[in-house]
């Protein structure tokens, strides 16, 4: 008799990994606010050059040589990928369920994994900005003006330390965090017109995850539901030049299926090889702490 299951995965296959890809965006919003960085082959890590210390325009007197008493030299920040993999094991039994219900099972389950770790890595950066950018207290609620201070100082950086950050400015904030913020505007259920989205994955993911009630100038305020609490309640948010947070990869996730012995079914395997860091300039972005609670 024909292996049935096996069949039944092969000819879901390639609709698995299109589902999964379709979902990726979605299911990790920080992948859309950081900076994608391609590992070249043959190379262990992402070097992102920076100025270390800036030059100055100089006013000779017209008769005076020219002498380079100012100049400007580099340095960079490495990122080295880490390898990283997902199983998910199918039992046989699995050939009670309809077609379609085990591609949207599967590949939901691998999207949001593969999203998860994404988005955790990221906002995990959040921790790693310049102290002297840090808003916010332990215990205390945010509000619009702690938001609006971080504008302000990531606006008055000063050029030694990396100049206002490139790129646009966004700010992360956990779902019950961006609820304080709403709660001290004095917001209740109000609605919004969103019409100016266009159509399409881009409009799913704003519409999920973008915060329009909340007016801050110069910034888009996001929400990201795979935040975690430290042990105090507190949660660490951010603002930050979306060209400062990277996403380094050298291998985005692959998913292959194979069969074992030992288990009545097949396995499929995703397997990727990425890592997040800062591009150089750690004051183009403000770690933000709030209270959680």
């Amino acid at each position: 008799m024909a292996d049935t299951l096996s069949t039944h995965i092969s000819g879901s296959y390639t609709e698995m990994v299109e589902r999964t890809i379709a979902q990726m965006p979605q299911s990790a919003p920080m992948l859309s606010l950081a900076r994608k960085l391609i590992v070249p082959k043959g190379s262990a890590s992402a070097q992102i050059p920076r100025v270390s210390s800036v030059s100055s325009v100089q006013t000779p007197a017209e008769n005076a040589e020219l002498s380079t008493t100012s100049r400007f030299t580099l340095a960079s920040t490495t990122i080295s990928p880490t390898f990283r993999a997902i199983y998910v094991r199918i039992h046989v039994r699995a050939i009670n369920y309809s077609q379609e219900d085990l591609v949207r099972l599967v590949s939901d389950e691998m999207a949001l994994s593969q999203g998860q770790d994404i988005d955790t890595d990221l906002t995990g950066e959040f921790a790693n900005w310049h102290t002297d950018n840090d808003i916010g207290r332990t215990g205390v609620k945010l509000t619009l003006a702690k938001l609006r201070e971080a504008r302000r100082t990531l606006q008055t950086v000063k050029r030694v330390k990396g100049g206002p950050p490139r790129g646009n400015v966004v700010t992360v904030l956990s779902p019950v965090v961006a609820e304080h913020v709403l709660e001290d505007l004095g917001a209740s259920g109000v609605g919004t017109n969103s019409s100016w989205i266009p159509s399409g994955v881009s409009e799913r993911l704003i519409r999920r995850f973008h915060v329009s009630e909340i007016p801050l100038m110069g910034t888009t305020v996001f929400v990201d539901g795979y935040m975690a609490a430290d042990d105090a309640g507190d949660y660490i948010c951010s603002m930050f030049g979306t060209d400062a947070l990277v996403w380094a990869c050298s291998m985005d996730w692959e998913m292959s299926q194979f069969k074992e012995a030992e288990w009545p079914g097949v396995t499929l395997r995703s397997i990727a090889d990425y890592d997040t860091g800062i591009a150089g300039y750690t004051h183009h972005g403000c770690q933000i702490t709030a209270d959680g609670v």
